[in-house]
């Protein structure tokens, strides 16, 4: 019986089978087929089903969607290939999927650039504001998930995203892990009278614990993907070591920060208001 329904569902699926001349026709338009650039538009949150370049970003991951946008630009050529047959190379071709994976990578790196220069549109994890991009003293943690979920909310693969993240890490991590630090230890206060700046000796200890703790919940994605540090790696005595020492100078720290805020001739009491 088994093998009566193997040989049915066989032979009621007739395999495409793609000719040389389709495929080399297929592989030219898929150099075509991605921008350079991963710019995308607001109206990929809703995912609209048209068939045009604008709803390709959201529709990067869907076969059947691109094998249909990939049709009617090679129908504009005057080349008609069945949509069938599209739809094997899509979903087969290693030349399609690296010049997928690499327009993704872009759309990630875009995304990086578009949120550091300060663009519209984009979304942060649930709970947050943009007011925490200027105080909130886990503002790289913010930054990382609010480039996650905003891909994530347009349709991205979870995975490219985590590699984007990780393959251009030098365009945000470092930026936002020492903003984490100055809203925490050093708040600013628009006004005249800012607080003395921390001790560079703890805010190179901060910084190291930090690309630690980072490397411990990010683990498998930096190790795929990104680049591991002497940071990342430390032992357990320097470790343990490192903690004490952040601790008691965070602790110092924090003295002279509640200080300067609650100080009635300071103006950073403001930020208490």
């Amino acid at each position: 019986m088994k093998l009566l329904e193997r040989l049915k569902n066989r032979l009621n699926k007739s395999e495409v089978v793609l000719d040389d001349s389709e495929v080399v026709l297929l592989d030219r338009e898929a150099n075509e087929f991605f921008p350079k650039e991963g710019k995308w538009l607001y109206s990929c949150y809703n995912r609209p089903r048209e068939i045009n370049k604008n709803n390709l970003p959201c529709h990067l991951r869907d076969a059947e969607w691109l094998s249909k946008f990939m049709q009617k630009k090679l129908k504009v050529k005057d080349l008609n290939i069945d949509l069938q047959s599209i739809k094997k190379y899509v979903e087969t071709s290693k030349t399609f999927n690296d010049l997928r994976h690499n327009y993704e990578l872009e759309i990630v790196r875009w995304e990086i650039d578009w949120i550091i220069a300060g663009g519209e549109n984009w979304r942060m994890p649930k709970g947050y504001s943009e007011l925490d991009f200027l105080f909130n003293p886990d503002v790289d943690k913010i930054f990382r998930n609010s480039v996650l979920t905003t891909l994530l909310s347009i349709g991205m693969d979870r995975e490219v995203v985590e590699e984007g993240i990780e393959k251009y890490s030098d365009l945000w991590r470092e930026k936002y892990m020492n903003l984490a630090f100055y809203h925490k230890y050093e708040p600013v206060a628009y006004l005249v009278d800012p607080i003395a700046p921390a001790d560079d000796n703890f805010k190179q200890n901060w910084l190291k614990l930090r690309r630690y703790e980072y490397y411990t919940e990010h683990k498998d994605s930096v190790d795929k993907y990104g680049a591991v540090t002497d940071d990342m790696q430390l032992n357990i005595t320097d470790l343990c070591e490192l903690i004490d020492i952040v601790d008691e100078q965070s602790n110092e720290r924090m003295k002279v920060v509640n200080d300067w805020k609650n100080s009635p001739t300071k103006n950073g009491n403001l930020l208490n208001k």
